[in-house]
């Protein structure tokens, strides 16, 4: 009788669990919560006292012994939350989830080697390794890496990854996102969870050995209701493009529950004054400051003008951020003064233009970001076929054609930093809106030199930087990377006080200090230089990112690795070649 097990066992296993399960389950519902755990206690004992009488006399009662030990497990999880128990059960749920998404994802063959000798010996594992998940690799993992869906979505994992290693950043969504309070767009939650979860591993001691894998999908899926091309399962998106539209629906979702200017939106005001002002007295403010812009200003009385430029900038900053303003633009947003002087008659025209990613244009000769930034301010000498005060002089043209078009309102630059996804336009590579492509609105053509310079009138809490690497040609749809070399150094302190528009006028008491500290770098990888790409970017995308205590990793995807001597790391071809979005953050 000892080892019979039939299907009449079973069922007589089954009715007397129910039966005892009931009959607790009546006896929990009808008494306090402190005695659940003593009221569980006593039907596990009288489960194990059943078991061994049926053994001992009938049969072995194989049903009866699982739920047992069910009930135990259950009883210890659930009432006295016991953290072994919790951590076995996460991590079996885990590594059956992770090996179910590893199954059934393509990964990405291209992938450049780095140096062995910047490398930690503990972290030289494959990418798709799956030792990765063990416990024995964990505890040097700072943070969970992302699964790279379809091949293709590199871009997204490597942008994540850096924008959750901005602290003001995360502070800011952490103090600004109130959940219970506002009823936010889905895609918003989805993006503050993504970034929480790559945070919590990061940063806190809970989840050192947590070795969940990070999936996307959710927040694709939302994203794609807005720009349905923009993350396919085909093709590899640009990152600072994807970077430009996450931004865009981000800050669109958020600007309905925000009207207040940030901090660093009214420290930058040199006026302070004009942050109170409404809206429709700005908009009067500004047409009249404008005006006496566009006919006064000449390089002879620059000097008594100073007053009224600080307020066409001042103006133009507010007016940006309190219309569809949100944390996301007052954190990444900044402000380039453009001002353009005709040779011929000195008459001075300025412009403003918003910006969140400022576009640094590579050439081919090797060079150092700090020399880069250095070209900014530069001034040009370009060809132009239209000057309003020159045509009122020779009685030609439209009364008060501007210098180049028609300025519009701060809200609708020439120039948008906004850029529309278009699977035939090279997103890395905007179209110059030079003045030299510009048609003029006259039959009669009178040639002018003008100088072109470009400044910064509003620095970002969050500086990010592209470097225009990608070049386009849209007659043949082809495209090609500069692999240039440029030098960029992780430790130094990059101050550009000297790009602001108060140095240019001379205006040094009015002139803060804006120092920057290198946190993020988004790397492009690709096989050569002569590659044509049609119609996105081919190649991979990862990123450095700087930790607690200057540790810095290199994240690709699925695998963290740590990065020794990230000084001289950063000299390799692997970094100078192939840097291509960089994220600094203001020091405070």
């Amino acid at each position: 009788m000892w080892f019979i097990l039939n299907p009449i066992n079973i069922f007589y296993d089954f009715v007397i669990y129910l039966i005892i399960d009931n009959i607790t389950k009546f006896i929990v519902v009808h008494n306090r919560k402190e005695k659940r755990f003593d009221i569980l206690l006593y039907e596990c004992m009288f489960l194990g006292f059943l078991i061994g009488f049926i053994s001992f006399y009938y049969y072995i009662p194989y049903v009866l012994i699982i739920f047992l030990l069910i009930h135990i497990i259950g009883t210890l999880y659930s009432e006295k939350n016991l953290g072994t128990i919790k951590e076995i059960v996460r991590n079996l749920f885990n590594w059956i989830i992770n090996l179910i998404f590893y199954r059934s994802i393509s990964k990405v063959s291209e992938r450049k080697n780095i140096p062995k000798e910047y490398l930690y010996n503990y972290h030289l594992k494959p990418t798709n390794d799956l030792r990765l998940q063990q416990s024995s690799f964990l505890q040097t993992l700072p943070r969970p890496g992302i699964f790279n869906l379809h091949g293709t979505t590199c871009s997204l994992n490597a942008l994540l990854q850096s924008l959750a290693s901005l602290n003001g950043f995360y502070l800011s969504l952490q103090r600004n996102i109130n959940i219970s309070r506002y009823n936010y767009d889905p895609i918003v939650l989805t993006f503050v969870d993504l970034i929480s979860q790559l945070r919590n591993d990061h940063r806190t001691s809970e989840y050192k050995h947590w070795n969940t894998l990070i999936d996307t999908s959710e927040f694709i899926s939302k994203l794609n209701l807005t720009y349905p091309n923009l993350l396919t399962q085909k093709t590899t998106t640009d990152i600072c493009e994807l970077f430009q539209c996450i931004i865009d629906v981000l800050n669109e979702s958020l600007s309905k529950q925000s009207s207040l200017y940030s901090t660093n939106v009214i420290e930058q005001v040199q006026n302070s004054k004009l942050t109170t002002f409404a809206l429709d007295y700005l908009n009067k403010l500004f047409a009249e400051t404008e005006a006496q812009l566009h006919d006064t200003i000449t390089l002879d009385n620059l000097d008594t003008q100073t007053s009224c430029i600080i307020q066409y900038v001042d103006l133009t900053w507010l007016l940006h951020h309190i219309q569809l303003g949100s944390l996301i633009k007052h954190t990444f947003s900044g402000q380039i003064l453009h001002a353009h002087c005709c040779n011929n008659c000195s008459h001075v025209r300025f412009r403003t233009e918003p910006f969140q990613i400022l576009i640094l244009p590579v050439n081919k000769t090797n060079t150092t970001l700090e020399k880069i930034l250095s070209q900014l301010t530069k001034i040009e000498m370009i060809d132009s076929t239209s000057c309003s005060h020159c045509f009122n002089d020779h009685n030609i043209g439209l009364k008060h054609t501007p210098l180049l078009n028609p300025i519009p309102t701060p809200l609708s630059p020439i120039i948008t930093s906004r850029r529309q996804f278009s699977d035939q336009i090279f997103a890395s590579t905007p179209i110059s809106s030079s003045v030299n492509n510009i048609i003029p609105l006259t039959k009669t053509h009178l040639n002018y030199k003008i100088k072109k310079q470009t400044m910064i009138a509003n620095f970002p809490d969050i500086l990010s930087i592209q470097l225009k690497r990608f070049s386009y040609d849209r007659l043949s749809q082809t495209g090609i990377k500069l692999n240039t070399s440029i030098i960029i150094e992780p430790e130094k302190i990059l101050d550009l006080s000297h790009l602001h528009y108060t140095t240019w006028l001379g205006l040094t008491n009015l002139s803060n200090t804006y120092h920057y500290r290198l946190i993020a770098i988004c790397l492009h990888l690709s096989e050569n230089s002569s590659t044509n790409f049609t119609p996105s970017i081919q190649g991979h995308c990862v990123c450095l990112y700087r930790a607690d205590h200057n540790r810095w990793f290199l994240c690709d995807d699925e695998r963290i690795t740590e990065i020794n001597q990230i000084n001289n790391f950063f000299q390799t071809s692997y970094v100078t070649e192939n840097c291509y979005l960089l994220f600094y953050e203001k020091c405070s």
